[in-house]
């Protein structure tokens, strides 16, 4: 009888160990289910970027190089004058990457100009070709270029009759940059009965009352 209660007693304790009770191991009581360590808090997770876009009044041209943004202000000037003021906007005076382009270029640039009578004339970005420097040197395709880091090819070029016809001014030299010409309305020609939308050489040094700012979007 004593053994078999010595042997309940055993079983007792060896429970009680086994059950999470009282051990050496760790110094009293063990861990049971309440007694477990809290998780790691988890990094946060970071945040995608945003996408880059255009400002809401500029337009977005989603060209093979990437987004460029482009809008025609109203503003008399030079050429020079007229990068300047694209430069105070965080842009450029803007290339033509293409025909399309170049069509809603002119079509944004007539509401310009029929509001702030802007004259029919729009400055954009390009300079004659160092190499081009009169009409028979080079092809009027080839003869200028783009410069404003992100315009590319010659899909954007549209000259027009004898243009680019290179004239030269003693003071100011050859024409060595690009005004646009704006028509009024559809059907209507524009200055010198050019298309609308058609490209002319001009003297860097001309004062025209709108220009067209391109930038990458942010």
């Amino acid at each position: 009888m004593k053994f078999l209660l010595l042997l309940l007693g055993v079983t007792v304790v060896s429970a009680y160990y086994g059950s999470g009770g009282y051990s050496s191991e760790y110094g009293g009581r063990g861990r049971g289910r309440g007694s477990r360590r809290p998780p790691r808090p988890q990094p946060p997770r970071p945040r995608p970027p945003r996408p880059s876009r255009c400002p809401s009044d500029w337009m977005t041209f989603n060209r093979p190089q990437g987004p460029w943004c482009v809008k025609v202000f109203p503003g008399a000037g030079t050429s020079y004058t007229a990068q300047s003021m694209c430069q105070a906007q965080g842009a450029v005076l803007t290339g033509v990457q293409d025909a399309n382009e170049r069509i809603q270029l002119a079509n944004a640039a007539r509401i310009v100009n029929n509001d702030n009578n802007g004259g029919g004339y729009l400055w954009i970005d390009g300079r004659r070709r160092a190499q081009c420097p009169n009409k028979p040197s080079c092809a009027a395709i080839n003869t200028f270029e783009w410069t404003d880091g992100h315009t590319t090819g010659t899909d954007g070029f549209f000259w027009p009759g004898a243009e680019p016809n290179a004239f030269v001014h003693g003071p100011w030299g050859v024409q060595s940059c690009i005004v646009m010409h704006i028509s009024v309305a559809d059907g209507q020609a524009a200055s010198w009965g050019y298309p609308h939308g058609s490209m002319d050489d001009e003297y860097c040094q001309q004062t025209w009352k709108m220009y067209a700012c391109g930038k990458r979007p942010s």
